[in-house]
C-alpha cells in the first residue's frame, strides 16, 4: 500500500544506512532507478521504509499534519455522513435482498488507527443500532502498522477486520457500504517525466548514485509503466482524460524545456481495483492535487514532487531515504476516470471546506444525533475548513455504485 511530510536539509543529517545501502546495491545491480522505485523503497520498505517507522510521523511531534491531527471532529463528521449513506444502503438492501445483510466501512491506509477509532466511537455513542450491523475493514499490507491498529482498536473486538490487499477483500464478497482513504493517494510512487523541447518528446528522470549521494539522472528510455506516454499528444490526454489530444498542437510549442510532470499509474490502478471491489455504495478520498485543467501548470515547472521533515519542506527529495516523507499532487482527473472505467458514477469533486461545511449544516438541523457543538468542535472545524489551514489545500472525490 502506498501513503505520506516534512525536513531540515542540514548537511549533518545522514540517511538510514541500511536503506541507503539497499538502494545503492539495487542501483549498482540494475542501473539508475525510476523515481517510482526509489519512492517505493524509501516509503514502504518493510523494515526501513518511512511509513514503517515506529516514531510518530503525524501531528505536532511528527513531520506533517493531517485532518485527523486536528482532533476527533474530522472522524465524527465522516461518521455522521457515513451513517446516512449506510442507511441508504440498508434501504436498498431491503428492496432487493435481506435487510439485515452486513454493511462495511473500508478504510485504506489507516496508519495508527486514530481515524478508525474516532469514527467507531461516534457510531457507538450516537448510532449503536447501526454499528451492530457494520463491519469496519482496514486495508493495509503492513504487519507492523496492523499491529499498531490492533492495539488501538482492541475494544471493538471482531467488529474490525484486517485485509492485506484487494484480492482478500474481493474473496470476502466485496464491499457494500463505503470505501475511503484520507491522504493516501498522494504518497503512491510516481514516475517523473521531463519535456525535451529540442526533440519534442518526454524523457524520464531516474535516480543514480555519486559517492554517498543520490542524484537525478535521465533514463535512456521510458519505463514500461509509462511507455504509452512516448507519444506526446497521447500523453496529455492520458494524464488528463478531460483534455483532447488535439490540445497538444497549441501547447507543445510553448512548453518550456525541462518542464516536469508526475505520472502515478499505481494510484490509478489501485483506485480502479477499489472501484471494482465496491458492490454498492460510495468510494471517496480526501487529498490534495490537480482538480481539473491543472496538469500543465506554468507555476510548477519542476513538478509537485517534494519531501518533508519536522514540518519543513526539504530541498533535496532524494536525501535521507526512509527518514523523510515524499509526496506528489494527486491527478484527480486520472483517478476519476479510473473509477468511471470500473462502472462508478462521479458524485462530486470539491474542496474539503465546502464538503465538510455541508455536513456541518446538516448536523445542526433537527432532529440530529450529532451532538452539541462545543467551542472545541468549532475550533477544530475552523482549522479543517479555513482556506489558510486545511480547507483549500484538500479536495474530496466521491464516486458511487447504486
Amino acid at each position: 500500500m502506498f501513503r505520506r511530510v516534512i525536513a531540515n536539509s542540514g548537511t549533518d543529517c545522514k540517511p538510514s544506512p541500511s536503506l541507503a545501502e539497499i538502494l545503492r546495491e539495487e542501483i549498482a545491480r540494475n542501473g539508475p532507478l525510476p523515481c517510482a522505485r526509489f519512492m517505493e523503497l524509501a516509503l514502504y520498505h518493510p523494515e526501513y521504509g518511512y511509513y514503517e517507522s515506529d516514531r510518530s510521523v503525524v501531528g505536532q511531534r511528527g513531520d506533517f499534519y493531517t485532518s485527523v491531527s486536528v482532533g476527533e471532529l474530522f472522524g465524527q463528521l465522516l461518521a455522521y455522513q457515513f451513517a446516512a449513506w449506510l442507511d441508504e444502503c440498508r434501504k436498498r438492501n431491503a428492496e432487493g435482498g435481506p435487510p439485515d445483510a452486513p454493511l462495511q466501512i473500508v478504510e485504506a491506509g489507516a496508519h495508527d488507527g486514530q481515524l478508525a477509532e474516532d469514527i467507531l466511537f461516534w457510531l457507538k455513542r450516537r448510532r449503536p443500532e447501526l454499528l451492530e450491523r457494520v463491519e469496519y475493514w482496514i486495508l493495509d499490507p503492513s504487519e507492523r502498522r496492523q499491529e499498531w491498529q490492533r492495539r488501538r482498536l482492541s475494544m471493538f473486538g471482531s467488529r474490525v477486520r484486517w485485509f492485506a490487499n484487494w484480492g482478500e477483500v474481493q474473496q470476502a464478497g466485496g464491499v457494500t457500504g463505503i470505501i475511503f482513504a484520507n491522504e493516501l493517494l498522494d504518497a503512491f510512487p510516481v514516475h517523473r517525466l521531463a519535456w525535451i523541447a529540442a526533440e519534442q518528446r518526454w524523457c524520464e528522470w531516474g535516480v543514480r548514485t555519486m559517492a554517498d549521494r543520490f542524484l537525478w539522472t535521465r533514463l535512456p528510455e521510458l519505463h514500461a509503466n509509462v511507455a504509452a506516454l512516448a507519444d506526446p499528444a497521447a500523453a496529455l490526454s492520458n494524464l488528463d482524460p478531460s483534455l483532447r489530444a488535439s490540445a497538444w498542437t497549441s501547447l507543445a510549442p510553448v512548453l518550456p524545456d525541462g518542464f516536469v510532470l508526475e505520472c502515478a499509474p499505481f494510484a490509478e490502478l489501485w483506485w480502479n481495483i477499489a472501484a471494482q471491489s465496491l458492490r454498492r455504495g460510495k468510494l471517496l478520498t480526501f487529498d490534495y492535487g490537480h482538480t481539473g485543467g491543472e496538469i500543465i501548470n506554468p507555476t510548477k515547472p519542476h513538478g509537485t514532487l517534494r519531501a518533508y521533515r519536522d514540518h519543513h519542506l526539504v530541498d533535496d527529495v532524494l536525501a535521507m531515504p526512509g527518514e523523510q516523507d515524499i509526496t506528489a499532487h494527486v491527478n484527480f482527473a486520472a483517478i476519476t476516470h479510473a473509477g468511471e472505467r470500473a462502472g462508478l458514477a462521479t458524485v462530486e469533486l470539491t474542496e474539503q471546506s465546502r464538503y465538510l461545511t455541508r455536513i456541518v449544516q446538516r448536523t445542526m438541523q433537527p432532529p440530529s444525533v450529532f451532538g452539541e457543538w462545543t467551542r472545541e468542535r468549532g475550533r477544530q472545524f475552523q482549522t479543517l475548513s479555513h482556506p489558510d489551514h486545511l480547507g483549500r489545500s484538500f479536495s474530496v472525490l466521491v464516486q458511487e455504485r447504486t
